[in-house]
């Protein structure tokens, strides 16, 4: 299969002036970010110089910054194969911000690339941690979550340090930071904004894409999800989505390294998402407008509870001990008062007779 790998061995040797920077380099960028590069780099808050990431990572580095990632042996693939680039020669990075508050819930990360000519600011995406991902759904009750606010505050404290053109972009949560922080900050900052790519990120609790100051934006913002789309599709969002053909099933297609690249170094794309999507898509929003603040919080607090076996639990726990897991959500759920039980039922089947009806509804207009 064609993807961001084959992209780096077929245009890995053309400069940006012979190839422009596009969608596939931001979707690499961004795809770098979930790496574990704080040993590497420099804080936002250090004085350093720009560091050569490709460099730094030797053999013994690069193990440490891929470990424990989601797609660890296509990470290390993607930093080897950048290695023997002239495109990404020196992949010179600084300003690593990484945040990780318990109480606040919050999960933030971004750093920075850059060139000669501009720099990209990429937004990691929720991490493997199951708080990141309690955040991401926080977006259904919450008008403004933590990250977005720092991810504004970084960009602001990032232009003040680099006089230069930037792009933004992000996967999944953080191409929905990147697109915030590009639509809160200031004029004189979002006219030195090139583009923004946003990777099948969720939309917003509120329809800012309406607003004015966003429409001044919109030209200068690309929204890519996939055709069983479960992400990019949530909340409010922009209508001019552009749906790439991917690999894979269901939430399998959010994978970055699952999304299909041509030959002429542009993404395979396809018309429209699919029935799954769609219904997916119209049940969500069904469930939070018929769902008040207080319920869709409560909802998503129990099943945290249950989910979380302690703040800092993340998706490998799932994967590496499947059974211990399933056996501590049963635990946690039988903990749960009669009455958390019998609301957390309601809700499930609420969600689940909408879903019924949605597929039926998209079933017979197909």
């Amino acid at each position: 299969m064609k993807n961001i790998l084959y992209y780096v061995k077929r245009f890995g040797n053309r400069t940006f002036e012979d190839f422009s920077f596009n969608e596939i380099d931001g979707l690499i960028l961004s795809q770098i970010s979930y790496m574990n590069l704080d040993f590497v780099l420099p804080t936002i808050d250090d004085t350093m110089e720009d560091v050569s990431l490709l460099e730094v990572l030797d053999q013994e580095h690069l193990k440490v910054a891929c470990e424990n990632t989601l797609d660890r042996k296509n990470n290390y693939k993607l930093i080897k194969l950048l290695q023997k680039t002239k495109r990404y020669e020196g992949l010179h990075m600084n300003y690593f911000s990484n945040q990780f508050n318990v109480e606040e819930v919050e999960q933030f990360c971004a750093m920075t690339f850059i060139f000669k000519s501009f720099m990209f600011i990429a937004y990691r995406g929720t991490d493997i941690t199951l708080l990141g991902w309690k955040e991401n759904l926080n977006m259904s009750y919450l008008d403004i979550i933590p990250s977005q606010r720092e991810a504004t505050r970084y960009l602001e404290r990032v232009a003040g340090k680099r006089n230069l053109p930037m792009y933004l972009g992000g996967h999944s949560k953080g191409g929905n930071l990147a697109v915030y922080a590009a639509y809160s900050t200031t004029q004189e900052i979002q006219d030195r904004i090139i583009f923004i790519y946003d990777y099948d990120g969720p939309g917003f609790q509120t329809e800012i894409h309406k607003t004015e100051q966003m429409q001044q934006l919109l030209t200068r913002i690309e929204k890519y999800t996939c055709r069983e789309a479960m992400v990019g599709i949530l909340l409010y969002h922009s209508e001019d989505l552009i749906f790439v053909k991917t690999k894979g099933l269901s939430i399998f297609q959010h994978d970055p390294y699952n999304w299909i690249v041509r030959k002429d170094g542009k993404f395979k794309l396809v018309d429209k998402a699919n029935i799954f999507s769609k219904t997916f898509e119209k049940t969500t929003h069904d469930f939070i407008e018929t769902s008040s603040i207080e319920v869709r919080k409560k909802f998503l607090e129990i099943l945290f509870q249950v989910s979380m076996e302690h703040s800092y639990s993340t998706v490998l726990d799932w994967v590496r001990h499947p059974f211990r897991s399933i056996r501590g959500i049963i635990k946690r759920y039988r903990n749960l008062t009669s009455g958390q039980r019998t609301f957390f039922k309601k809700m499930l089947k609420k969600y689940r007779i909408m879903w019924k009806q949605n597929f039926k509804l998209f079933l017979h207009t197909k």
